[in-house]
């Protein structure tokens, strides 16, 4: 997989953490909530901390290098000048 599909597949993925987090998190307000209106749930609890999870795995995902031998996030690396 080249780097511009990884990076893409990893934004999906990390949209796709965030929207379980979402609905996680107004269950109740969307009508899919089982505890009351007011009250947060064990299973709301559950989802929020799975959706973010998924967020950050994707984010990991897309930030990742793909360079053999490389751990660390790709970033603009500076150039040395000498004079």
């Amino acid at each position: 997989m080249d780097a511009h599909a990884r990076r893409l597949v990893g934004w999906v993925i990390v949209a796709a953490g965030i929207v379980v987090a979402a609905v996680g998190a107004f269950a109740d307000q969307i009508g899919l909530g089982g505890e009351g209106p007011d009250e947060f749930g064990g299973k709301q609890v559950v989802a929020v901390i799975v959706g973010l999870a998924i967020a950050v795995v994707g984010l990991g995902v897309a930030l990742w290098s793909g360079r053999p031998g490389s751990t660390e996030p790709s970033a603009p690396t500076p150039t040395e000048t000498t004079m």
